[in-house]
């Protein structure tokens, strides 16, 4: 169980609402929670347009990262969620394309494809681990 200390918020609505830590830090590891293409009023953004979705997902992640002082050079595996996985390897470009101007490695990957999502209308939802700084 994660301790209040270790906790970084991203959204104290949303996380209070799901009972949930978007990031969690343990022993050198920085563990966020998965991302949605939600905006602050809960809602999907970019409904069926999985290029939008995987977009504003990693504006998000890299706005958690960098709550914890992190960027994408230092996430080292992805776990991604799709409703469609043809979809998601046809919109790969966007995930590729901000790896690129984070002059970042892209880290370990697993995608699956699942029947749906907590939000109806997400179409993937992303599952982080980056490793803290010493």
């Amino acid at each position: 169980m994660a301790r209040w200390d270790q906790v970084i918020r991203m959204s104290r609505e949303i996380e209070e609402r799901f009972n949930i830590s978007a990031a969690v830090r343990s022993n050198g590891t920085l563990y966020l929670s998965g991302m949605t293409a939600i905006n602050d009023s809960m809602e999907i953004v970019g409904p069926g347009d999985m290029e939008a979705q995987i977009q504003r997902i990693y504006d998000r992640l890299q706005t958690a990262l960098a709550a914890a002082g992190l960027t994408l050079l230092d996430v080292v595996n992805e776990v991604a969620y799709t409703t469609d996985i043809v979809a998601l390897g046809r919109a790969a470009h966007v995930r590729d394309r901000c790896y690129r101007q984070a002059n970042a490695a892209p880290p370990a990957v697993t995608a699956v494809e699942v029947p749906r999502l907590f939000f109806p209308e997400a179409m993937v939802e992303l599952v982080a681990t980056a490793e803290l700084s010493n």
